[in-house]
C-alpha cells in the first residue's frame, strides 16, 4: 500500500458529499424559527453548508459571470447579511466550495489507488473513481473544471495547485517509478483535464466513465511503454 502523499487529507471523505450534491432548500436542512435547540455554532455551520451547496448549484446552471450574491442567497434560503457573515465575496465562497470538493475527490482517488496491487492498476482505479464521481456530480464537475476559469485569481490559483497535487500519482516512490520530468507529468495531468473539460463543455458529463480506457492508456504510455499500456486501451471493465 502506498503511503499517503503530502498535502492530502487524512479523512478521505467517503462519508462526505461533494458541494452542490444536495439542495440547500431541502426541508431537512431548514432551521426552524424560534426555539430550535441548535447552538449558534451549529446554526452557522448549517448556513455555511447551504451557501456552499447553493453557490455550486447557481454557478453550474448560470455560469460564474451571471452568478450574484442575491441568486446564491435565494438558492440557499438565507439573507445577504448571512452570506457576508461567512464570506467576503463570491470568490471566497467559490474557494471554500472548490477546496472542499477537491479534497474529497482526491481522497477517494487516493484510497482506491493505494488499494491496487500495482501502479498501473492504481492509476486505472484512481481514474475510474474520478470519472465516476464527476459523472454523478455534474454540478461540482462543471463548477470546478469549467467555471473555475472565470473566477478571480485566488480560485484560479487554487485550481493550478490542484493540478500540481495530481503529480503525486506519477512520482510515487512506493512503486519505484523512474524519474519523470515535471513538465512531462504536467502534460499527462493536463491532457486528462482537457479530455474531461471537453466532455463537460459539450454537455456529456454522463459519458465521462467511457473515457476510462483511453485516459488510462494515455496516462500509462509515457512511463511503462506502449506494449505494457496497450491492454488498458481495450479493457472495458
Amino acid at each position: 500500500m502506498t503511503p499517503r502523499q503530502p498535502g492530502t487529507p487524512e479523512n478521505s471523505g467517503q462519508d462526505m458529499l461533494l458541494p452542490g450534491s444536495r439542495s440547500a432548500l431541502d426541508p431537512g436542512r431548514a432551521i426552524k424559527p424560534g426555539r430550535h435547540g441548535l447552538s449558534p455554532e451549529a446554526v452557522a455551520d448549517i448556513q455555511r453548508e447551504r451557501l456552499i451547496d447553493a453557490f455550486v448549484q447557481v454557478v453550474s446552471e448560470r455560469g460564474f459571470a451571471h452568478t450574484t450574491i442575491g441568486r446564491v442567497t435565494e438558492a440557499a434560503g438565507v439573507t445577504k447579511k448571512t452570506f457576508y457573515a461567512h464570506f467576503a465575496d463570491l470568490d471566497a465562497c467559490f474557494l471554500a466550495a472548490y477546496e472542499r470538493g477537491i479534497d474529497i475527490l482526491l481522497g477517494r482517488m487516493l484510497e482506491v489507488y493505494a488499494a491496487a496491487p500495482s501502479w498501473p492498476e492504481g492509476i486505472r482505479a484512481a481514474l475510474r473513481a474520478l470519472l465516476a464521481i464527476l459523472a454523478r456530480e455534474p454540478r461540482f464537475a462543471r463548477a470546478s473544471l469549467v467555471e473555475v476559469n472565470a473566477a478571480g485569481p485566488r480560485v484560479r490559483h487554487a485550481s493550478i495547485g490542484t493540478l500540481a497535487r495530481f503529480r503525486a500519482f506519477f512520482t510515487d516512490p512506493a512503486y519505484g517509478l523512474p524519474p519523470v520530468p515535471v513538465p512531462v507529468v504536467d502534460a499527462i495531468v493536463g491532457g486528462i483535464h482537457t479530455a474531461i473539460y471537453i466532455q463537460l463543455e459539450t454537455g456529456e458529463a454522463e459519458r465521462l466513465p467511457s473515457l476510462l480506457p483511453s485516459l488510462t492508456y494515455f496516462a500509462l504510455l509515457p512511463l511503462i511503454g506502449r506494449e505494457a499500456a496497450a491492454p488498458y486501451l481495450t479493457d472495458t471493465d
